[in-house]
């Protein structure tokens, strides 16, 4: 009797438990409505960007970057999107995505991204950079950079499509 009380109390629990936030899938062309090339007005139409402001004052030109905060973006998600040329170029997120193969920041590591898309066909490699005493992870299809990892420690902190973006 007691056994089943404490049964039904834990499957109450259960059901009216909130759901984690859900994980929002960073594809090789975007992210939710937002798919590289896209033009600013038509991303910032989606209601995913906050935050407007300028990037690295070293890009010429200058780019423009928002903010994944937007009030129709996952309560979860954030990270940043970069516009240059009035074009969708960059985007990188911090927490709250995973790729198709399940690579997600602050949870994977820079081996196991190298493994997971030598694993499915791509070409993989991290390479740690002295200048950022940080390791950069690349993959490359068909020759062409479409996915970058950014570690700072054992974990990856960043990924992005198609490049980690830095301003030095």
């Amino acid at each position: 009797m007691r056994r089943a009380a404490l049964l039904s109390f834990v499957f109450c629990l259960l059901a009216v438990a909130p759901a984690s936030a859900a994980v929002t899938t960073l594809r090789l062309d975007g992210i939710g409505p937002l798919t590289l090339g896209m033009s600013r007005t038509a991303a910032v139409g989606t209601g995913w960007l906050s935050d407007r402001s300028a990037g690295c004052e070293l890009a010429s030109p200058r780019p423009i970057v928002y903010q994944l905060r937007g009030g129709k973006a996952p309560s979860g998600l954030r990270g940043s999107v970069e516009f240059s040329g009035g074009k969708l170029t960059n985007v990188s997120v911090t927490r709250g995505a995973k790729t198709a193969l399940g690579i997600r920041p602050n949870v994977s590591t820079p081996a196991g991204m190298v493994r997971a898309y030598r694993r499915a066909g791509f070409s993989a490699k991290a390479t740690f950079e002295e200048t950022f005493q940080a390791t950069f992870v690349t993959v490359q299809k068909n020759g062409e950079q479409v996915l970058s990892g950014f570690a700072t420690g054992k974990r990856l902190s960043v990924l992005s499509l198609p490049f980690t973006s830095t301003c030095e």
